[in-house]
Order: C-alpha cells, then sequence, then structure tokens
C-alpha cells in the first residue's frame, strides 16, 4: 500500500455537507412512534378547525387534512399535515420520563442525627451568647465533638477495629490461626 493513509478519504467540505445533510433531514423524532389518543386528535382536529377559520385552509384541504388527521395512528402521522402551517403540529409527544431526585441528607439512614446534633450545638451557642458562660461553650463543644466521633467519620470503622483488638488480644491477629477457628 503506498500514499498516505489519507488518501482517498473524503474531505473535510464533504463532512461538513454529510453533516448538514444528517441534519436537515426529517428524521422521526423521540416518541413519534407512539400512539394518538382521541383527546389528542380532538385537539389536532380543533387546530386544523383553527387554521381553516383564519383562512390558510381552503375547504378541499380542511376536508382533506381531516380525513387524514382522523386516520393518523401516531405523532408522526401528524407532522406532514402541519408541516405548512404556523406553529407546527399542535401537540407533542413527551420526551421523557422524570428523573426521581435522590433522597436528601435527612432522609438517609442517620441524617436525623445530624440535625439533631447541629440544634444542640446551635442551642449551646444562642445559651453561651445570651448568659455569657464560657462553660456551657465548652460542654457544646464536647458534645459535639463526641457526636462527630461516634457518628462521623472517625467512628465509621469502630466496630470493626474494636473486633481486630480483640482478635489480636487472643492471638487470633495471624492469618493461620483464623483459618481454624
Amino acid at each position: 500500500m503506498t500514499g498516505r493513509p489519507w488518501e482517498g478519504q473524503p474531505r473535510r467540505e464533504e463532512w461538513v455537507r454529510w453533516a448538514d445533510q444528517l441534519r436537515q433531514a426529517d428524521w422521526p423524532r423521540p416518541g413519534e412512534s407512539l400512539r394518538l389518543s382521541d383527546a389528542e386528535r380532538d385537539e389536532a382536529a380543533r387546530a386544523l378547525g383553527e387554521h381553516f377559520a383564519e383562512g390558510r385552509l381552503t375547504a378541499d384541504e380542511h376536508g382533506e387534512r381531516s380525513e387524514r388527521l382522523w386516520a393518523a395512528r401516531t405523532y408522526a402521522d401528524l407532522g406532514p399535515l402541519f408541516r405548512d402551517l404556523p406553529g407546527g403540529t399542535p401537540i407533542r409527544p413527551a420526551t421523557g420520563r422524570a428523573v426521581p431526585r435522590p433522597p436528601s441528607a435527612s432522609r438517609m439512614v442517620g441524617g436525623g442525627v445530624w440535625w439533631l446534633a447541629k440544634l444542640l450545638l446551635l442551642g449551646f451557642v444562642v445559651v453561651m451568647v445570651v448568659t455569657h458562660v464560657l462553660p456551657l461553650l465548652l460542654i457544646g463543644l464536647v458534645v459535639w465533638w463526641v457526636l462527630a466521633i461516634s457518628i462521623g467519620r472517625w467512628g465509621r470503622h469502630r466496630r470493626r477495629d474494636v473486633m481486630r483488638q480483640r482478635s489480636a488480644a487472643h492471638g487470633w491477629d495471624r492469618p493461620w490461626d483464623r483459618r481454624w477457628v
């Protein structure tokens, strides 16, 4: 194989032209294959009647489009009926589902405990500001620190650490001892 690897490949202008053609193509949009309900056909017929009343359609065009409207089964069948009219298709299919929101911290397991700790700390700060008592601040900080250790990041693996200490105290900290127990 001689020559450069890019020889014989389409030039950038051709790629741009192809991309424009693809963009302008009449692709089915998501949801256009969904079937129409009677209420949606009624709404489309009402919109077609408004276009007829405003003089955009003749009586023959209105009759022909109405027949095609009542024979339409999907959203895609409505597209050609309203393509040359202002406003386009009067009804649109749903484009997606609602995304569920992730649970908030207060609804997660243990999330309510943090709210309680914050409320206690706020109460201690308010009492300290009102009464100017330094010991209450220190008590509040100690309570906050204990809660943070027991609930928070430092206390997360406490049970695992306690089990390791118990195993080491009995001489079960070696891997070959754990197999036989």
